[in-house]
């Protein structure tokens, strides 16, 4: 299930140098579902939008070749739109990655810009998540670069996580999931609190896209080097 997110796209932009991006102070919130041993998808895109998000850089992001991403942080998460181009693409992935609560990766995939649709329109929707113990430590002021080996650790390791939405099949059948590892038992419950968002997500779904959409259109044009 790991290769959902190894994709080769085409990039699109030129490449100026990043401006600098301010620093919010570093705050650790503690989960807000406390009975929640791994982040729910819904409360990964509510912390994204909760404050503002802060440009961070723009530059490669591990398993994407010849495309760059976008990343963001707020006083709650940081936030990388993976496939952070000028011109949108049919599909669409967001990474969120929370200090204390782990990660949360959700991907889209139409035959028409992700903006301009709605959860009906995608013939694919699918999410993974892995808990913040799985994670190399995570800081609210990392940068890009950084984050990026982070993620390439946690990927490396194939620590317990949960995953499961719709790819591609007709005629439609309601979503499932599973999780792997020390998290296999878990798996219903996961589902459970998942599916509804991966089944019909909520508003914020869609205004995370849209927020992000826009921003690329110019931060997709800050990459100090081109992708290898």
């Amino acid at each position: 299930m790991r290769t959902w997110w190894l994709t080769v796209a085409l990039a699109t932009g030129c490449f100026t140098d990043p401006p600098a991006a301010p620093r919010p102070p570093l705050v650790v919130h503690p989960p807000r579902s406390a009975s929640d041993e791994l982040y729910p998808l819904d409360e990964a895109v509510a912390d994204a939008l909760a404050t503002p998000l802060t440009y961070v850089d723009t530059g490669p992001w591990f398993g994407i070749f010849r495309i760059a991403a976008c990343m963001y942080r707020n006083d709650r998460v940081l936030v990388v739109d993976v496939y952070c181009t000028s011109k949108e693409m049919s599909s669409f992935r967001v990474d969120v990655f929370s200090p204390t609560r782990g990660r949360v990766t959700i991907y889209a995939e139409a035959k028409a810009p992700i903006s301009t649709l709605a959860r009906a329109d995608y013939f694919t929707f699918k999410a993974e998540v892995e808990p913040a113990a799985n994670l190399p430590p995570l800081r609210l002021d990392m940068p890009l670069a950084r984050l990026r080996a982070a993620d390439e650790t946690r990927y490396h390791r194939t620590g317990p996580a949960c995953w499961g939405g719709i790819e591609i099949v007709y005629p439609a059948t309601r979503p499932s999931g599973r999780c792997r590892g020390d998290l296999e038992a878990k798996g219903a419950a996961w589902n459970d609190r998942n599916l509804p968002f991966l089944t019909e997500p909520n508003e914020a779904w869609y205004r995370l896209v849209k927020e992000l959409r826009a921003r690329a259109v110019r931060d997709s044009r800050h990459v100090a080097h081109p992708t290898p």
